[in-house]
């Protein structure tokens, strides 16, 4: 009778010892953490390109009889507050950009006409960017942009002046 009694810690070890090589293995493992983000699209559009449209566009604006009409009327310069811009050019335009180039444009330039506005501003100034390729006269590949804006009044949402330029950029 003690033999049977003898073999039984021995019969345990037997079959414990392989589970216990196992349970390392069967433990949960950690997720992997997720991929990175994809990085940004890099654009052909740079920040010489907005500044140069943010020129314009202020120098067209404050040449434009409205902007006589409204400082005629209240005694000030109009303000201007920019809006959403849609990049619908597929060409990954960096639309906050062009934004900070309008209003530095309307701070620095706007004169006595227009003024660079926040939330109180009078006009409201969005619109949309879209693109084409082609080829510029000497035959290289380019893109041109549209870029088609539109001023209106914060109260009514009337529109009341229009910005539209295309603009070859040769692609880099």
């Amino acid at each position: 009778m003690l033999r049977p009694m003898r073999l039984a810690p021995l019969a345990l070890a037997i079959l414990a010892l392989p589970s216990l090589a196992l349970a390392p293995a069967c433990r949960r493992q950690e997720a992997p953490p997720p991929p990175p983000p994809p990085a940004a699209p890099v654009s052909i559009w740079g920040d010489a390109d907005s500044a140069e449209v943010a020129a314009q566009l202020v120098d067209s604006a404050a040449r434009d009889a409205w902007t006589s009409q409204f400082r005629d009327r209240n005694g000030r310069a109009a303000t201007i507050a920019v809006g959403e811009i849609a990049d619908r050019s597929g060409q990954a335009v960096p639309v906050d950009g062009l934004a900070k180039a309008i209003v530095a444009a309307l701070s620095s330039s706007g004169g006595d006409k227009l003024a660079a506005g926040a939330e109180s501003s009078d006009y409201v100034l969005g619109g949309v960017i879209a693109a084409s390729k082609g080829t510029t006269a000497e035959g290289a590949a380019a893109t041109y942009f549209a870029i088609d804006l539109t001023l209106a009044e914060r109260a009514s949402g009337d529109k009341t002046w229009h910005f539209a330029v295309e603009r070859p950029i040769a692609d880099r």
